[in-house]
């Protein structure tokens, strides 16, 4: 499977299909959420982002707890993020988790995707999202592009993932765009591709992910 050339046409074609299909709505209001309730050294207002990103998202955080500490003891450690560099070593800080259960059982925890999603609301859109079909593609496209070896093995961190997202952007010609307007391009365009294979093949999401990477790679 080759990936859909990403010209203005299309990305416009796609980007029109995220706003029709998802909405931008949902977007704005957790961006003013977290307006709303910006001092990320208040456990309360901290508890509601994480809360509501956990719920919308369903990214799986059984404990939400330690996470909030997390958010809650880097922000009291170090300044507030401005930069976009200062950002992205933000999310390194929140994602990894660790904590004892009531029986004494300890648990750690890299929250890679969802400390993304938390900084792109606290940056204001200006820093991607990390998922797995943001990765799918822009792997595949790089691979594509450059004629090179794919791999699809997971980021070992957000720095990784922030350097091979700017890389896209550059070597396809597409930094006129906001890493916002990126973000959901790859994201539903990503989407697509898997709802198709899950449709034409009648299995689940991951064993669509796993049929789509496959696809990539042997177009390579």
């Amino acid at each position: 499977m080759t990936l859909q050339n990403p010209t203005e046409s299309f990305i416009s074609e796609i980007l029109e299909n995220y706003a029709n299909e998802e909405g931008n709505e949902l977007n704005k209001t957790l961006l003013k959420l977290f307006q709303t309730f910006d001092n990320d050294k208040n456990k309360f207002d901290v508890l509601i982002k994480v809360a509501a990103l956990n719920k919308i998202y369903s990214t799986a955080i059984t404990n939400i707890n330690p996470v909030v500490e997390q958010i809650i003891k880097t922000f009291n450690s170090s300044l507030k993020p401005k930069k976009i560099t200062e950002y992205v070593d933000f999310v390194d800080k929140i994602s990894k988790v660790s904590w004892t259960n009531d029986k004494g059982k300890s648990f750690e925890r890299n929250n890679l995707s969802f400390s993304s999603k938390y900084v792109h609301f606290l940056s204001g859109f200006k820093t991607p999202i990390y998922d797995s079909y943001i990765w799918i593609v822009l792997k595949g496209y790089l691979g594509q592009k450059n004629n090179e070896k794919i791999s699809f093995k997971n980021p070992t961190d957000y720095k990784e993932f922030y350097s091979t997202f700017e890389k896209f952007k550059k070597d396809l010609d597409l930094e006129i765009y906001s890493n916002y307007e990126i973000d959901k391009f790859l994201w539903q365009y990503g989407k697509l591709l898997i709802q198709n294979i899950e449709k034409e093949k009648s299995i689940d999401l991951n064993q669509a992910k796993s049929e789509l990477k496959k696809r990539i790679k042997a177009s390579s």
